[in-house]
């Protein structure tokens, strides 16, 4: 029944609010710093990788007239 789900889901609800309540300031400014750390990573490499296929091919159609064949 969904009452047996809510009420066996209870406890880790509110462990989970028990301990975001527990963090100070500080904590919050090391998940934060983390988190976006991450996210600046993912986005240099996505765009590092990018930016390395379009020189690629720009390399190629200067030395070759064509573009490589590509990987599958």
């Amino acid at each position: 029944m969904v009452t047996d789900k809510i009420i066996s889901n209870a406890p880790y609800v509110a462990s989970a609010g028990t301990v975001i309540a527990g963090l100070t300031l500080k904590d919050w400014g090391v998940i934060i710093g983390i988190i976006l750390t991450t996210i600046t990573v993912v986005v240099n490499w996505v765009y590092k990788h990018k930016q390395d296929k379009r020189e690629t091919a720009l390399f190629y159609r200067e030395m070759y007239g064509s573009k490589p064949a590509e990987k599958e």
